[in-house]
Order: C-alpha cells, then sequence, then structure tokens
C-alpha cells in the first residue's frame, strides 16, 4: 500500500491541514449525529455524578483563593489529595474547574468538553502517524478510527472523563517524545504534555506512559541512539517525580480505603477474552455482560483484516523499524486480555481504547512501509475470511443478533473489497476517504444495533441553576439516608429533592454523600455508604444509635444537622417521628426532611470529651483545628473530632489515640496541656517528599529547558561564524 511516487501527502495533492482538518471534521460530525436522538449523550454516568461536581467544586475553591487537599465535610469522599482524579495538580482540571463556575449550561460545557478532547486525540493519533512518515491519507483513516472503539464510544465518551481525557493525550506525548528522542527538538513540550498526563491523576494514563517510555527505549536501543536514549530516560526521571507528588498520597492511604490489594484472575467485568477480540472487526462486536445481556465494548476497527496484506519477509527483514509501535499494541494486547485486577488496579478493558490507538499507528505503519503494492485476491480473501469467521463467532454467542452481525459483516465486506480495489490501482487519497466513510457507516450500524448507553442516566439538571433547589430549610451539614439512584434514573421530578454524588458540589450545602473511588473502610461498613452516596436504609438507625466509648449519638459525633430520608426507604410511621431535638422541616411525595432545633458546627470540630475534659473551640478549617485545653484530670483525657482519622494527622500536643468507632480522630492530651492551645493538622502522606518531586520535576525541567536554548544558540551561532569564515 505504498505511493509509488514516494509522496508522503498523497495524490491528491490536499496540504497537511486540509487532512488533519478533515479528521477532526469528519469525527465531530458523526459524534454530533449521535445528539439528535439523545442531546444529553455526552452526559451520562460519571460525568454527572463524579466528574463535573469535581471539576466545579475544586474551580470554586481556586477562585476563592484555596487550594484544596482535605475537604472533611465531604468524610469518606474528602481525601482530594489521596483520590487523585481531582487533578489537584493539573492546569488542564483546574482551568475546565474555572469554567464549570462561570458557564450556566451544565450540559452545554460538558458536551463541549467532551468534543474537545475527542479532536484533541484524533489530532494527536495524526500527528504520531505522520511521525513515522505514513502519507496523510492513511493518518486521516486511523485518526477518524481511533475514537471510534466500543470502548471509546460507550464509556469515556458519555460516561468516564478522565479516561477521555488520558486517551486525548497520550499520543501528543507519543509524538512530542519522539520528537525529543530522535530530532533532538526543544524538550519542554514532552515535558508540558507528559505533565499534564500523569496530573490527570487516572493512574491508566501514567501507566501508558510508563509503557510508552519502555518502547521508546526498545526503539533507541535498536538504533544504537545514545543520545536519544538519554533524552527518553530524562523525560521519563522527571515526569516519575510528578507521578510520584500525584499518586504516593493515595498508595499511603491505601491501608485505610475499600481499594483491593488482592490479585485476580480473568474473566468477569470488563475483561474480554481472544476470541472475542477477534471478532472485534464487526462494528456489533460485544462483550458478555454481568448479566444475560451483552456489552457494545469489544468492537476495535473494521479494517484491521487489511492488516494481511503486509509482505511478511520485508517486514521480518526490517521490524527494527516498528519495533516501539510493536511494543506498544503488543503490550496492549496482553494488558487487555489479561487478569481481571491487579492489586487495586482493575477492569483490564478499561485499556481497550489505547489497544486500538496504538494497534492502529502500527496497522498504518506498517502498511505504508511494507504493505504489498497490488494486494492479491488471495491476500483479500484472507482478509474476507477474518470478517466471516468474526461474525459467525458473534452469531454463535448471541443467536438472537444474526441479523445484526450479517449487517455489520456485509459493511465490513464491502468496505475492504473497496480498500482492496482502491490500494491495486494506487489511489491513496480515495481509500482514506472511503476507509473514514465506512467508518462513520461503522459508528451508525454500532449505534443502531446498541441504541441504550450502559452507563446510568440519573437524569442531573441541564442548567446549574436547578441544582440549588433542593434541601429548602436545611441548615449545617447534611446527610443523606436511603437509596435515591433508582428514583433518579426513573423519573426526572426526583431531581427537585435529590441529586446524585458529586453533583451536591453544585448545592449551597454541604452533603457527605458525595463520590468517591477510595471511601474509608470504617466509615463505609458502618454506614453502608456506596460509592455514589447511597445507603441502606438500616444506616438510620445506625446514626441514631450511641456509640459505646463516648455514648454520644452518632450523627452527633458527625456534626450532622440536617437527615434528608428517601421517603420510601421508610415506613411512615418512622418519618413522622424525629429523635428528640429534631423536627420535620419538608416533606415531599419523595422525601422528609429532619433538622436539627439548634444545629451544631458540623465537619471537622470537638465533638466530645471523655470525663474531667473541657475545651473550647478557638479555629477550625479544612486541614486544621485549633482548640484551647480549660480542663483535664490528673490522668489527663481524650477528645474526639468530628473528622475521618485519615493517615498522618497530627498533633502539636499530646498524641493521637486510636480511631473511635473505626473511623473518627481522637486525640490523647496529658494534664500539662491544661491551657495550651492544640493544634491537630492534616497534611497527606509523605507530604514533604512529594512537594519536594513536583518542585525538583519543575526545576530541572527548567533546566534542560534552558541548557538545550542555550546551546542551540551556540551550535546556531558556531554555524553562521564558520559560514562567514568560508565567505571571506
Amino acid at each position: 500500500m505504498r505511493n509509488a511516487t514516494g509522496d508522503t501527502t498523497g495524490r491528491s495533492g490536499r496540504s497537511d491541514a486540509a487532512w488533519t482538518a478533515g479528521a477532526a471534521v469528519t469525527v465531530l460530525g458523526a459524534l454530533s449525529l449521535l445528539m439528535v436522538g439523545d442531546p444529553r449523550h455526552f452526559f451520562y454516568g460519571d460525568t454527572q455524578a463524579a466528574y463535573y461536581g469535581w471539576w466545579y467544586h475544586l474551580g470554586a475553591e481556586v477562585r476563592a483563593g484555596h487550594w484544596p487537599l482535605l475537604d472533611p465535610h465531604a468524610w469518606r469522599a474528602g481525601d482530594l489529595a489521596a483520590e487523585g482524579q481531582w487533578g489537584l495538580w493539573s492546569p488542564l482540571v483546574i482551568g475546565i474547574g474555572l469554567l464549570t463556575t462561570v458557564c450556566s449550561s451544565v450540559l452545554g460545557l460538558a458536551t463541549a468538553v467532551k468534543l474537545v478532547l475527542v479532536c484533541t486525540g484524533v489530532l494527536g493519533v495524526f500527528r504520531v502517524v505522520r511521525s513515522y512518515g505514513v502519507s496523510a491519507p492513511l493518518a486521516y483513516a486511523a485518526a477518524v478510527a481511533a475514537p471510534m472503539g466500543g470502548m471509546t464510544q460507550y464509556l469515556d465518551l458519555p460516561s468516564w472523563a478522565a479516561a477521555l481525557m488520558i486517551w486525548a493525550l497520550f499520543p501528543w506525548v507519543w509524538w512530542a517524545l519522539r520528537r525529543t528522542m530522535l530530532l533532538s527538538a526543544h524538550p519542554v513540550t514532552a515535558l508540558a504534555i507528559g505533565y499534564l498526563l500523569v496530573t490527570v491523576g487516572y493512574v491508566y494514563g501514567t501507566i501508558m506512559l510508563i509503557f510508552l517510555l519502555v518502547a521508546c527505549l526498545v526503539e533507541v536501543h535498536l538504533a544504537a541512539n545514545r543520545v536519544a536514549r538519554r533524552n527518553v530516560l530524562l523525560v521519563g526521571a522527571l515526569l516519575g517525580l510528578v507521578a510520584m507528588t500525584v499518586y504516593l498520597p493515595g498508595v499511603l492511604t491505601v491501608s485505610v480505603t475499600t481499594r483491593s490489594n488482592a490479585v485476580g484472575g480473568f474473566g468477569g467485568k470488563f475483561s474480554t477474552e481472544p476470541l472475542s477480540l477477534l471478532a472485534s472487526v464487526l462494528p456489533t462486536a460485544a462483550t458478555p455482560g454481568t448479566s444475560a445481556h451483552l456489552l457494545p465494548y469489544a468492537y476495535l476497527c473494521w479494517f484491521l483484516p487489511v492488516l494481511l496484506w503486509v509482505d511478511v519477509a520485508r517486514l521480518r527483514a526490517r521490524w527494527r523499524e516498528v519495533a516501539g509501535p510493536a511494543f506498544l499494541a503488543g503490550t496492549m494486547l496482553l494488558v487487555v486480555d489479561g487478569p481481571a485486577h491487579l492489586g487495586p488496579l482493575r477492569w483490564p478493558l478499561r485499556l481497550h481504547p489505547f489497544l486500538l490507538q496504538t494497534g492502529l499507528v502500527l496497522l498504518v505503519v506498517v502498511l505504508h512501509r511494507y504493505g504489498v503494492r497490488r494486494p492479491s485476491p488471495r491476500r483479500l480473501g484472507l482478509s474476507l475470511l477474518w470478517a466471516v469467521l468474526a461474525a459467525v463467532l458473534a452469531s454463535v454467542r448471541a443467536p438472537s443478533m444474526v441479523t445484526a452481525h450479517l449487517v455489520g459483516l456485509a459493511l465490513v465486506v464491502a468496505g475492504v473489497v473497496a480498500l482492496w480495489a482502491l490500494a491495486r490501482s494506487g489511489r491513496l487519497a480515495a481509500l482514506g476517504l472511503v476507509a473514514g466513510l465506512v467508518t462513520v457507516l461503522a459508528l451508525g450500524v454500532q449505534h443502531l444495533t446498541y441504541p441504550t448507553l450502559p452507563s446510568p442516566q440519573r437524569n442531573m439538571p441541564v442548567a446549574k441553576a436547578d441544582y440549588t433547589r433542593q434541601l429548602a430549610g436545611t441548615r449545617g451539614d447534611v446527610m443523606v439516608v436511603g437509596s435515591p439512584e433508582p428514583g433518579l434514573e426513573d423519573d426526572p421530578g426526583w431531581t427537585r429533592d435529590f441529586l446524585i454524588a458529586s453533583a451536591w458540589y453544585l448545592n449551597p450545602h454541604r452533603v457527605q454523600n458525595t463520590y468517591t473511588t477510595i471511601s474509608f473502610n470504617g466509615y463505609h461498613d458502618r454506614y453502608c455508604m456506596t460509592f455514589q452516596g447511597d445507603t441502606c436504609p438500616d444506616a438510620l438507625t445506625v446514626l441514631l444509635a450511641r456509640e459505646p466509648s463516648t455514648g454520644k449519638r452518632r450523627v452527633d459525633l458527625l456534626g450532622v444537622s440536617t437527615l434528608l430520608l428517601v421517603r420510601r426507604d421508610f415506613p411512615a410511621s418512622v418519618l413522622a417521628s424525629p429523635p428528640s431535638g429534631w423536627r420535620v422541616v419538608a416533606t415531599t411525595p419523595r422525601a422528609v426532611t429532619w433538622v436539627r432545633s439548634q444545629p451544631v458546627p458540623g465537619a471537622g470540630h470537638v465533638v466530645w470529651g471523655s470525663a474531667g475534659t473541657t475545651v473550647t473551640g478557638v479555629s477550625s478549617d479544612d486541614r486544621t483545628v485549633r482548640f484551647r485545653v480549660d480542663r483535664l484530670p490528673a490522668s489527663g483525657g481524650r477528645v474526639v473530632l468530628s473528622a475521618l482519622a485519615w493517615p498522618s494527622y497530627a498533633t502539636d500536643t499530646g498524641t493521637l489515640g486510636p480511631r473511635v468507632d473505626g473511623y473518627l480522630v481522637s486525640v490523647d492530651l496529658p494534664r500539662s496541656a491544661v491551657g495550651k492551645v492544640v493544634t491537630v493538622r492534616f497534611s497527606p502522606p509523605g507530604w514533604p517528599v512529594e512537594v519536594a518531586c513536583w518542585c525538583l520535576a519543575l526545576l530541572a525541567g527548567a533546566a534542560w529547558s534552558v541548557a538545550w536554548t542555550g546551546r542551540r544558540r551556540r551550535v546556531s551561532g558556531a554555524g553562521r561564524w564558520s559560514a562567514s569564515r568560508r565567505r571571506g
């Protein structure tokens, strides 16, 4: 499939800019059609439940001049540094957060962010492919196909915004690293884009960066390029320091969280196996779900069978030229088809979009360099046989979908035959355009076959103003008790009373039922609160019961002043009978609100002292509690704070005591503390090391960039001086 003229722009004579713009326009046009039937198509699942609320809260805090590391009012979701995906160190995430605070349309901004990200990824794939000298039409075909895989279409684009971010940034890091590695370009580009990738805080982006660095080292080792190897190692070392800053708090906090550390087996949710990957050339391909239905995640790309048009003898003789992409694609194949979870890392199908991304780069590079000039009918037959086997396998697994699989097969067969005819005639420009067109048609077949997105639609409001009407009459910290999620999914009217998870951040009240991927073991077990903030009905009984060691009700230890109860989860007699000191302030067909007659200060304060212990609160903020010790018995005393005992709390007087009720901070005070002001402060575990790593990475990166600039100027100056002497 090589261009006989050697013209890397294709015979059409179109410029790189036209092909680049064409890839973006093609993808934008195709994805825009998905919003015709469902304007909320890019506002599903975790975008509603997690990311948008995170962005908004981070943006609001930054606008207020505060950089948050801990939110005590969010309780088990409040360790922002350990959570990682908040993107505290990310200019990209902070920038999006700032936009959310000034944009009135939640749906509009979420959709715009997704479309910008997908275009970023498309253009990045185009640039990576071109960096290998591949013709622009083939680069166009790869770029258009890159976001059309099943996982990207059905999870990352509608729901998993952080996964879409790292997918969009990864090819740009690849491109920038190749420039730094092979062309000795200025390192600042690779460092800056790599920094953005790592600081998204989604660990799979950093895992992909590690794979990329190894692939580049393989490439330069085979080329015996010591300067390039040094550049790759320098970039890796500096971005490794940034990764320490972003992820070390989570690693040092994992002992108190719900994240698993076990090594899992094969199979299960978001996993696949070789036969599913074989069938992934069909747009109707699917993977078995956790229930009886199929999930549309398996599809990769319809034109993968053209890989059989490569001259294997030439590839075997010159395989070192493509060792980097081959290592990446091979590694991704092993990972995606690997164990269901390794320690806290789970669901290998999350990396399916990277298998497609790296596989497409490898495919078009080997086709451009080693593709036969005129593929034979035999090669065409083998390609079509692959598609037929995929259809047979898909039909055996889902006999009820035979018709859909036959439609998908017909499209793949027609597309492959068209590419074969165009390849034989050397019409690369037409080949690229046809590949893009069939990719868009495959997208249509895919979404007609699977019109329903797997991620839940919680029906969150599309306008920011509609996030402020809930919790009328509320005072102080709020806890939602019960499970509103089923109601939110069934009836948009539920949003008059409830929001989901981190969407509560857009509400002016402090609600602790926000989203978390880590949680806190003791709190989670006590209140059965799920990752999206739902609780079991028994949580109300637990809240109103007395904690044994203090004798206080747990709702008092938490500093909660409002309980928002899901009506259908409790008997009417319970809802109408709040405990002493509480009253019913609002009732609706869906919710009942209890509020204290005398609200308490909320999270982050002293809520109990042992017998003979009296303290007075001095001040409290997100990370610090200060109180004056007024009285203690001779043996000393203990106080309990309404704060989760995350690792790395410290006190300047006395010692930290055992976790009360399995999750609350306690401080043991000696008799000598009387009259003193005690400061209890939280810092992420390993905080001095993390800050030092960040500063070192920035300073070393800046020094390298300055040194590179100075060296380039000296070389350029010496060249001009030599040229002037020769002219003289």
